[in-house]
């Protein structure tokens, strides 16, 4: 993934007005939805909307992404409608193991621009087989755990511990792929508390998660500030690369900086800091 999405908000994609007020929430992705927030007898609205939500939805700089629907019968033409409206990737809803991404990719295959695939892990099927899901296509961007769904297979709360070690297997699985681990260790499905969202997103930052989705663009620059490095985060980095460049020199590979010892695993996290800085 060129661009880290530390912020993806969901728009339903029937809904004009909504996908008018996207452009200014200041997201890195606006996820055009087909699939749960729009009701069965307005599937087909939506996805004929996607024509003029999509570039819409991009007007602010955004990335546009479309979660589809299943089963197959919906997936097939929201995919093509995706494609159609230049789309930069789809969230592949309910994957049942690597083939089923692999057929989506070939259907991204034909598309007008380059897009990626965000398998969304939801059954606990799936969730045996992250590894390969994460693996099985080259746009394959990232994963993320559906907690509602999955959470309901199994009899559980989305904000179970069960939940939260699925959601940290899944980082596992993506960072071995390459692919970005996306989501937070609990919901945010209660936008009004943006304090408690703002510590849950500090705890999955810890964990690894490199960013989010949401349904209220309240919500939006809670994630943007907490998937980003701090200003002291950065301030460090950049002393500890500092001082790393004066050890090298004198032939040393470790040293101190603010009195705690810097080899190269805490260095790949400063570069990782200046790096993310960088994006944000």
């Amino acid at each position: 993934m060129s661009r880290i999405w530390r912020s993806m908000l969901y728009v339903p994609a029937n809904v004009p007005r909504f996908v008018a007020k996207a452009p200014t929430a200041g997201a890195d992705a606006v996820l055009l939805d087909l699939e749960d927030s729009v009701p069965h007898d307005r599937k087909l609205e939506a996805r004929a909307a996607l024509t003029e939500a999509v570039p819409t939805a991009r007007a602010g700089g955004a990335d546009v992404l479309v979660r589809v629907n299943r089963p197959l019968k919906l997936a097939v033409p929201d995919i093509e409608a995706a494609i159609e409206a230049g789309a930069d990737g789809i969230l592949l809803t309910k994957v049942v193991g690597p083939d089923h991404v692999q057929l989506a990719a070939e259907m991204l295959a034909g598309a007008k621009r380059p897009m990626r695939i965000v398998p969304m892990i939801e059954t606990a099927a799936a969730l045996q087989r992250m590894d390969e899901i994460a693996r099985a296509s080259p746009l394959v961007a990232g994963l993320v755990i559906g907690a509602e769904d999955l959470a309901a297979e199994c009899g559980a709360t989305p904000d179970d511990e069960l939940i939260v070690l699925a959601k940290r297997q899944m980082v596992l699985a993506a960072v071995a792929a390459g692919v970005a681990p996306l989501g937070t260790l609990g919901t945010v499905a209660d936008y009004r508390d943006a304090e408690r969202v703002r510590a849950l997103v500090a705890r999955s930052r810890r964990s690894g998660l490199v960013g989010a989705s949401c349904i209220h663009p309240a919500l939006v620059p809670v994630l943007n500030e907490g998937f980003s490095p701090s200003e002291a985060e950065i301030d460090l980095a950049r002393r500890q690369i500092a001082e790393a460049e004066k050890a090298a020199r004198e032939g040393r590979g470790s040293f101190t900086v603010d009195g705690m010892m810097v080899d190269e695993p805490v260095l790949i996290r400063a570069r990782r800091t200046l790096a993310l800085a960088g994006s944000g």
